[in-house]
């Protein structure tokens, strides 16, 4: 078992942490441990894994780790790469025959796009969203199989643009099943779990598995943390790992190689697009940077259960964190305690610093930053965000993740190796007379958008009836029904099951609406695109969200 070794330098364990966690030990908390010069020198854990019986959080709680999954499952598929069981430029359907062939109408979709997030492909676990399913079943896995086998169309045509997407992962582990003819945890077991010593990492696919010492989810409803129930996503990502297991990962991602296998240098090599422009994604790693350093890292995220690890090559430091509540900010806290162990060790300072002075010191012949906030919609794409800025940073909210931008000169907005953002992201804007006064051009990690500021909407009763009716798509097995309540328009999603929910719809622009679903724990955005006939009358609308674009939804007589 990792031991706690002494101290960083010139700060103890228990201050360079304690005082960086405002959190109540009798609430669900997290356990955090600092990896420097290839030992652990900082470990700690606050709060309860389960408050029923109020067992507190250790070094040995499990947690799920989500989307953190994806980081096993690259190096899986790297080391069978290396022993020529598979290429990484296989054509997928080479593995997977089931998929049909016009998924690759735009080339061929490979192993390598499936790693990277640049397979172009519909997300089946959003399609499950959409149609109303929030919770998972012994049954979600092969589900999420059986709709990608029947999605013809796609999201981007292959190679143009990042998107991330779990069907990508949901499909590799299902390659690999295929492949080594075991199930993919026991292989992961054999070439990852066994030679590093983790004893404690396995999958859980779904709520019917019990796992001891496993954390439970929670999420503020009102005063008070309820469990989470909203757990589809642990069909997609269904690793669970424990604080010390995690530890040793990051010492496997430092060290670069498993077994034979030099799996970091691929896992963190940024990717590249068709036309030439590299993402901030590589193999199963992001590879971000923060105030000069490179940062290769990844994030889990659930209702109720948050993850990140970071690694810093250029100063030998690893931060790992793991929490069972929904308001963890794990990426941010990471920040925060890389710039404890760093103090000014650092080749630049932050963005945030001096951002409102270079602001206020542009060039251009007016100033018209004031008019760039509010909200923005691409009617064709159904891209949305909205903009504030505040103290020389804008904050913008998108239909995935919050960015933070700096004015990088000439009108453009960039993320400025913030770490808090997700994804490296471009903002710039045209300011003009007209209906269209204020357009933003954004790049939100490869993804290209043409945006116009939209002004504030309201829609009287008789307008809004008109988009009252039910939507069916036949190749989702989708149904929604729009009606108009007490206070605007509402959608109900999934009809005819049990989990079905109603939400309210927000006019951001012409025949656009916006859903936020709204429950604990749940924090999607959905855009809402109406078509009408020559005649005018509503029949279709088409769906947008972060990870799945462009599914048509009829409108039924």
């Amino acid at each position: 078992m990792l031991a706690l070794e002494a101290t960083l330098p010139n700060i103890t364990a228990h201050t360079l942490i304690a005082g960086l966690i405002a959190q109540a030990d009798d609430a669900p908390g997290l356990a955090l441990a600092v990896v420097r010069d290839g030992r652990l020198v900082a470990q700690h854990c606050v709060g309860l894994a389960n408050l029923e019986h109020r067992v507190p959080i250790r070094p040995d709680t499990g947690f799920h780790i989500v989307s953190m999954s994806k980081t096993f499952d690259a190096a899986a598929v790297l080391t069978l790469a290396a022993t020529g069981a598979l290429s990484l430029d296989d054509d997928i359907r080479r593995h997977l025959p089931e998929l049909p062939a016009a998924i690759s109408k735009t080339g061929a979709v490979k192993i390598c796009n499936l790693l990277s997030m640049t397979s172009g492909l519909r997300d089946t676990l959003e399609i499950e969203r959409l149609r109303g399913r929030w919770g998972v079943d012994r049954s979600s896995v092969g589900d999420l199989l059986a709709i990608a086998y029947r999605q013809s169309e796609v999201s981007a045509p292959v190679g143009t643009e990042y998107m991330y997407a779990n069907i990508n992962f949901v499909l590799l582990r299902e390659i690999i099943r295929r492949v080594t003819g075991m199930p993919t945890d026991e292989y992961r077991r054999r070439v990852l779990y066994e030679p590093l010593g983790m004893t404690a990492t396995c999958e859980r696919a779904h709520d019917g598995i019990v796992l001891a010492g496993l954390a439970a989810p929670y999420v503020p409803d009102g005063t008070a943390w309820v469990r989470a129930t909203d757990l589809l996503g642990i069909a997609g990502d269904p690793l669970v790992t424990n604080l010390e297991d995690l530890t040793r990962w990051i010492l496997a991602i430092r060290d670069g190689r498993l077994g034979g296998t030099a799996t970091t240098p691929l896992m963190a090599e940024r990717t590249r697009l068709n036309d030439g422009n590299c993402v901030y994604y590589g193999l199963g790693l992001a590879h971000r940077r923060y105030r000069g350093l490179q940062v290769l890292c990844h994030s889990g995220s659930q209702p109720g259960y948050k993850a990140h690890i970071a690694y810093l090559p250029e100063r030998d430091l690893g931060v790992a964190v793991l929490s069972n509540r929904e308001d963890a900010a794990p990426a941010a806290l990471a920040c925060s305690v890389i710039e404890a162990c760093l103090g000014d060790d650092f080749p630049a300072s932050h963005p945030e610093h001096g951002a409102a002075e270079r602001l206020a010191s542009t060039n251009l012949p007016r100033d018209p930053f004031p008019a760039i906030e509010g909200t923005y919609v691409d009617a064709e794409t159904g891209e949305w965000l909205t903009l504030a800025l505040r103290n020389g940073v804008l904050h913008a909210e998108t239909l995935g993740d919050p960015l933070f931008l700096y004015h990088a000169g000439n009108g453009v907005f960039r993320d400025g190796e913030d770490y808090r953002a997700t994804l490296p992201a471009e903002l710039s804007f045209e300011f003009a007379a007209g209906p269209e006064t204020t357009i933003c051009r954004a790049n939100l990690g490869g993804r290209r958008s043409r945006l116009i500021k939209q002004p504030p909407r309201t829609l009287d009763g008789q307008a809004l009836r008109a988009f009252a009716g039910r939507y069916e798509s036949e190749e989702i097995a989708s149904r929604h029904e729009v009606s108009l309540g007490a206070d605007g328009l509402v959608i109900q999603y999934g009809i005819g099951f049990e989990t079905g929910r109603s939400f309210a719809m927000t006019s951001i622009a012409p025949d656009i609406f916006l859903v936020q679903p709204t429950a604990p724990g749940i924090a999607y955005r959905h855009v809402f695109g109406f078509e009408r006939n020559a005649g005018g009358r509503i029949i279709a609308a088409t769906v947008t969200m972060d990870r799945l674009r462009g599914v048509r939804l009829e409108r039924i007589a």
